[in-house]
């Protein structure tokens, strides 16, 4: 009997087709923060580079804070012990990193009551420069006190990057 293999999760508007509003002006399902200060990171959907469909969303970098990252909150109860596998396809334009990152990242963040106990930023995967749209794919094995799990990018620095078609998955044990 073959083995079973990955098991897709649920995620709202992983490929950011929908143009119904989310909270703060976001895409819905999705949020965006930055580090603390001026505002210095834009996020928009953009009609002109996208991977599939007919948008992406952009991150772009305004000011001077280190970091801007848009990311979807899930429970993480049913994942407890397991391992999730987030796939998604990014594109950069002037991306040149800083000290937080080396350069535009896929993120994966388990929490507990809010407090980060597990994380896979993907460092090794980091895009650099200006990049055609690359499929990116990160795992994270979830602990067993994780209540939360946080998926997204993250723009280190200068620079833009592009999102766009995010999938997540439950590994088989």
């Amino acid at each position: 009997m073959p083995k079973p293999g990955p098991v897709k999760i649920a995620i709202v508007n992983g490929d950011f087709e929908s143009e119904k509003p989310g909270l703060f002006g976001n895409p819905e399902g999705w949020i965006s923060v930055q580090h603390a200060g001026a505002v210095s990171y834009s996020f928009k959907l953009d009609t002109a580079e996208k991977h599939g469909g007919e948008r992406s969303v952009r991150i772009d970098n305004v000011g001077p804070e280190p970091y801007g990252s848009i990311y979807q909150k899930i429970a993480a109860l049913p994942f407890q012990r397991k391992t999730v596998r987030m796939s998604a396809w990014l594109r950069t334009r002037g991306v040149t990193g800083n000290a937080l990152a080396p350069g535009a990242v896929l993120t994966l963040q388990a929490l507990r009551s809010g407090a980060l106990v597990a994380f896979n930023h993907s460092p090794d995967q980091a895009q650099t420069g200006d990049t055609e749209w690359t499929r990116h794919v990160i795992e994270l094995s979830i602990p067993a006190e994780a209540d939360g799990l946080e998926l997204g990018a993250m723009l280190p620095g200068p620079g833009q990057v592009w999102l766009d078609d995010v999938e997540l998955f439950v590994l088989p044990k």
